[in-house]
């Protein structure tokens, strides 16, 4: 047999050529192994540098430009990536949005691989993003205060209006930048009385002919109170634009002169001195119609008309917050005050209270309820967004510590890092 036929038949040797032909992909996976440990390491070295950055950048976001921004937040993610050789910074991006005060960094970076080059990769990408705001949120609260006759026992008013007061100066206190909080107070009690200054606006409905109904007044003997609107907008801050959808001008409940009746509303305002004349000028007097007063809490977080201070609700990190605080169950309103002695008004206008309280959340309002002594607990409790934002008070001692606690807890969301 010739040589080159012993060399076509032999068969040792394979082992060798099969082991030379599979250690390739073998170093490859084991090389894999190695460099992907790598890339994590990295990763996490950038991640932890990036989320330094941007929470640095975003504390000095009000004193520095954007490009300043950018460039401190360089600096930080650089000496941050110092130790580990891996983590060498490529490109990055700090992107400074003022308006919804966020500041966002993204970097990356590639891991130079080592064995798996011998399978073709030669470098593992790593990146990293990283999101923080600065500032205090933008908070608006809508006080809904019983300032009903029954509000005059037991010193219910006085004690109301003291931690009213001491709730004003913890805004005030918490308030770093102006307008970031404002507050609104809507005494009520079977109406809700304005400002005169309103009686132009369109969304106002005087008595301007015979045939008008007989509790509209005219503009002339207007003294502010309104009362509920027309059925099914008096639950609602639904638009005016119809007639039967306006604010019905009418004859104050209560006498209004020489500061013996319902203390005007005051709609959203960082002035705080303004919310305090406000407390002093509320008073006990008339029966109590809950719905009214959620109905212009409505209207006081509302952007729309009537009125129109509110913020809009797609603003960033806003906030809206409802307290509504009444001693007794519902007693009368606009559609109830003729019916006959005996009549079960709660029955009719607990429901009203329940759909201005849906109203309100649909809104995306927090509600919070203070039932004072008396008063319907469980429709308080359905108002109030959650459980835990029921409270239940059982002596007027109690309206201080429940208000001061709500007033913590609002404070308290303001900040964001």
């Amino acid at each position: 047999m010739s040589l080159l036929s012993r060399f076509g038949k032999d068969s040792s040797g394979n082992v060798a050529m099969l082991f030379g032909l599979a250690i390739i992909p073998l170093l490859g996976a084991a090389g894999a192994a190695v460099d992907y440990a790598r890339a994590s390491s990295a990763r996490a070295t950038l991640n932890a540098a990036v989320d330094s950055a941007a929470l640095m950048v975003a504390r000095d976001a009000t004193r520095l430009t954007d490009a300043q921004l950018k460039t401190r937040a360089e600096a930080l993610i650089r000496a941050n990536l110092q130790g580990n050789s891996d983590a060498k910074l490529g490109s990055y991006s700090v992107l400074v949005n003022r308006t919804a005060r966020t500041v966002s960094v993204k970097a990356d970076t590639t891991v130079a691989t080592s064995l798996t080059k011998i399978i073709g990769i030669d470098t593992i990408p790593v990146a990293s993003t990283a999101q923080a705001g600065w500032g205090t949120n933008t908070i608006e609260v809508a006080l809904v205060l019983d300032n009903t006759g029954s509000m005059d026992r037991s010193s219910k008013m006085d004690e109301l209006k003291k931690a009213t007061n001491k709730f004003i100066d913890t805004m005030q206190a918490s308030n770093a930048t102006p307008s970031n909080i404002r507050v609104s107070i809507v005494p009520f009690e079977t109406q809700v009385r304005l400002p005169l200054s309103y009686k132009d606006e369109d969304w106002m409905r005087f008595k301007t002919r015979a045939t008008d109904p007989a509790y509209l007044v005219q503009k002339q003997d207007w003294q502010g109170c309104v009362a509920d609107r027309d059925s099914p907008y008096d639950t609602s801050d639904a638009s005016a634009a119809a007639l039967d959808a306006k604010y019905p001008a009418t004859t104050c409940a209560t006498s209004v002169t020489r500061n013996t009746g319902l203390a005007e509303l005051r709609p959203l305002t960082d002035n705080w001195q303004n919310l305090r004349d406000t407390v002093t000028a509320m008073r006990p007097v008339g029966n109590t119609n809950v719905t009214v007063g959620i109905a212009w809490g409505l209207a006081a977080l509302s952007r729309d008309a009537p009125l129109p201070e509110a913020a809009d609700t797609g603003t960033p990190r806003l906030t809206k917050y409802m307290i509504v605080l009444t001693d007794g169950d519902n007693t009368d309103n606009r559609f109830t005050k003729d019916m006959p002695r005996g009549t079960n008004k709660a029955a009719l206008i607990d429901p009203k209270t329940k759909a201005a309280c849906d109203s309100a959340k649909a809104a995306g309002i927090k509600v919070y309820t203070i039932r004072v002594i008396d008063g319907n607990a469980g429709l308080l409790q359905g108002c109030a967004s959650k459980p835990d934002m029921y409270y239940n008070v059982k002596d007027a001692a109690g309206i201080g510590p429940v208000i001061e606690a709500i007033a913590r807890e609002i404070s308290a969301v303001r900040l964001t890092m």
